[in-house]
């Protein structure tokens, strides 16, 4: 049988076990935290790259190539639970929510596959012309499962969706002829809330997604810090709220992720990792 997905076992220790036992639903173990990222290194390269000629990317978009490093480098942060198990991808895919309408109330996503292996701006073209497709009904694949779910009604569309996850990421099996992609929600759903004008929300666990890390990324602002001097300066954060699934990322993991993505953003050496050319 050819397999849907390539999935890696991993051998669980026994409070990775407890923890699989605990929890039988992806919505319970949820686990939320925040960390407030410095910007002012960051807004600086920005000035440089709008200095070269060129236009900055986002700040989601750049989060989220900060995010595929820190999964790749890391890969125990990168997976999914199938049967009680976990299993770790051998990619980074990430999910990427974006509007496919022009007054916001059609939510979609676009997934960046193998997302460590390109450029931030390699990632924001792969976006931009996903999202535009969605967007002007030249994706033949959105457009048949949007036509098939609008006839749904609620009570039927929660099984359809359940069935569809069980079938792609619990058996892991390729059902493309139906129209369904192969790994409609990748490795970890990225979200803007800045671009919403919200300086912190926590996104909720998608069961039938097996997606086990979801984060929002928060409007920038310029706020009041103490430095390393003990004096009080200016400063341009913005907020990262992350939504874990405890059964899959523990205290360490977590704290591995965050002083990762700290690296990247808030010093020299991250951002030439950040903004290097694959």
């Amino acid at each position: 049988m050819i397999k849907n997905i390539s999935f890696i076992p991993v051998e669980h220790s026994s409070w990775r076990k407890i923890a699989l036992g605990s929890w039988n639903a992806g919505g319970d173990p949820s686990v939320y935290g925040k960390m407030d990222v410095h910007a002012d290194l960051l807004l600086n390269h920005f000035k440089k790259i709008a200095a070269s000629g060129k236009k900055p990317p986002t700040i989601t978009l750049t989060v989220a190539k900060a995010v595929a490093l820190t999964m790749h480098q890391y890969p125990l942060l990168n997976g999914l639970i199938r049967f009680g198990k976990i299993y770790r991808r051998p990619n980074v895919q990430l999910f990427l929510q974006t509007t496919v309408d022009t007054d916001g109330k059609e939510l979609s996503g676009v997934v960046i596959e193998k997302a460590e292996t390109k450029t931030i701006y390699e990632m924001e073209a792969e976006l931009r012309n996903k999202a535009s497709a969605i967007r002007e009904d030249r994706d033949p694949q959105f457009k048949k499962v949007k036509s098939q779910f609008k006839l749904l009604p609620s009570w039927v569309l929660s099984v359809v969706l359940k069935l569809t996850s069980f079938l792609i990421y619990t058996l892991n099996l390729n059902v493309s002829f139906l129209g369904l992609p192969r790994d409609p929600f990748g490795s970890v759903m990225i979200t803007s809330i800045g671009s919403l004008g919200l300086d912190e929300a926590y996104a909720p666990l998608v069961p039938y997604s097996k997606v086990p890390v979801l984060i929002a990324v928060g409007a920038l602002q310029q706020k009041p810090i103490v430095n390393q001097h003990s004096q009080i300066v200016a400063a341009h954060l913005f907020s990262l709220c992350v939504t874990l699934d405890h059964r899959f990322i523990d205290g360490l993991y977590a704290s591995k992720m965050s002083k990762k993505i700290r690296h990247l953003f808030e010093t020299e050496e991250g951002l030439a990792e950040l903004f290097k050319e694959v």
